[in-house]
């Protein structure tokens, strides 16, 4: 069935067929160069305004009420600063979501299509409201799927924005009216990998303190950002939302003519690792290929904040090099029996115990990493996704979130700076291109 089409005074379900992405057999190729999105057009550097495609994903369950007026009071001052400040002609849109019958009797998801006209985005966001939501985790994969099958512009930065305090179904341990997952058989993870491969950039947003009331619910928030090459932010405040969003927006407009390049450096690096036949790690890709990249001046938006979320178990989110992608009942599995995660003293049931306050690393800036890049900071902890796991600069701003430490509460700070491209930026690229490369290898989306 088509797509409704919703006008700004009313939302449906937005209904969408399903889409087989097709990608080159050449994707699977370790050195290949793995582009995300459509290239086609587009320029190395950006001549007047740039395009943003901006989608809103936002929960409308009871518990949101504080965020919902939040984006309503602040919809029109995100959109001027973002046309304004960083020249961009912006559409947006915007699919709320509640949870599946029986669960919730109201609707599922509702969907306002892409419109330059910030009057109709804010008739859109006024339209929201908070209530119901029945048992604890939402329709989080249903919102996911309808993002994925927008209308985004080919040549544009494309940012979906989750605004979330709850798990989707299928992945907590109890609690959850649909323990078999999304009662239409999606997996929300295949969905962030097709996200991935049209080149759409999800940024998580959790709602603090709820979100960390569920054993696993920020490891998914973290997934699904690390998946896409988004990031993934805590928030305790809802006044801070704004600017994640619009700092956020400017760094991915910022990133958008370069991407080509970092994704040209990364396959070089692969390129003379194998010419000199050397097995180099994503990790040591990533780092050889920052490096490079700061030596030649490339400079960048980047934005700065403490609320960083981080993924404790990624070893249960990611598969192995070679292995299919993981499933959200695969990674559920992990880490229901204790492979990949072990109870934090901070959950409800958890064994009493002081929280461990600092991250210590087994190595230290001489140590052989074994093909692991040191995170670019501290020089001790290796990290896939460019964070510092010792709780180092802003700009990676993960603030020591291991072991038994309990989550940061949210983000005290949000800000935008200019500066040299960063090792964060870099690995985002590298693990989007990653998860393109291994699901195409397996067709599993």
């Amino acid at each position: 069935m088509a797509a409704k089409h919703v006008d700004a005074s009313r939302a449906d379900k937005v209904e969408h067929p399903a889409t087989d992405v097709q990608l080159t057999d050449s994707a699977s190729t370790q050195f290949t160069r793995v582009p995300v999105g459509d290239h086609s057009s587009e320029p190395e550097t950006v001549d007047g305004e740039s395009e943003l495609d901006l989608c809103f994903m936002c929960d409308c369950t009871g518990s949101m009420a504080n965020y919902i007026r939040a984006a309503q009071q602040n919809i029109r001052h995100i959109a001027q600063r973002i046309m304004t400040d960083h020249h961009a002609k912006v559409r947006f849109a915007l699919i709320t979501y509640r949870d599946h019958p029986p669960q919730e009797e109201s609707y599922i998801t509702q969907g306002f299509p892409f419109t330059e006209s910030v009057g109709d985005m804010k008739r859109y966001v006024d339209t929201m409201s908070a209530a119901g939501g029945g048992d604890q985790p939402e329709a989080v994969t249903a919102v996911l799927s309808d993002a994925l099958h927008l209308p985004w512009r080919p040549n544009s930065a494309k940012v979906a924005v989750l605004i979330a305090d709850a798990p989707p179904h299928g992945l907590e341990p109890s609690g959850d009216g649909f323990p078999n997952g999304d009662p239409e058989g999606r997996d929300p993870l295949d969905i962030a990998r097709g996200m991935a491969a049209k080149g759409i950039t999800c940024y998580s947003i959790g709602v603090e303190p709820t979100l960390s009331s569920f054993a696993f619910a920020r490891d998914f928030m973290c997934t699904i950002a690390e998946i896409t090459g988004g990031q993934a932010i805590a928030l305790s405040n809802a006044s801070m939302l704004a600017d994640v969003i619009i700092n956020g927006s400017a760094e991915e407009i910022s990133m958008m003519p370069l991407r080509r390049t970092v994704e040209d450096e990364l396959c070089r690096v692969r390129g003379a690792a194998e010419a000199a036949t050397e097995s180099i790690s994503d990790e040591m890709c990533a780092q050889r290929a920052w490096t490079n990249l700061s030596k030649r001046g490339l400079k960048t938006m980047q934005m700065q904040t403490d609320g960083a979320m981080v993924n404790r178990n990624p070893a249960s989110w990611h598969a192995a090099a070679g292995a299919p992608p993981q499933s959200l009942s695969g990674a559920r599995a992990l880490l229901v029996a204790g492979a990949g995660w072990s109870a934090p003293s901070y959950l409800p049931g958890a064994p009493a115990g002081p929280p461990t306050q600092s991250f210590t690393s087994d190595f230290d800036s001489s140590d052989d990493l074994a093909g692991a890049a040191a995170c670019g900071i501290c020089a001790r902890c290796p990290s896939m996704f460019g964070a510092c796991l010792s709780g180092g600069a802003s700009g990676h701003g993960m603030g020591g979130l291991l072991g038994d430490a309990p989550p940061s509460p949210g983000a005290t700070t949000n800000t935008l700076t200019s500066d040299f491209i960063s090792f964060s930026q870099v690995t985002r690229i590298l693990g989007q291109q990653r998860s393109v490369r291994g699901a195409a290898a397996h067709r599993s989306f």
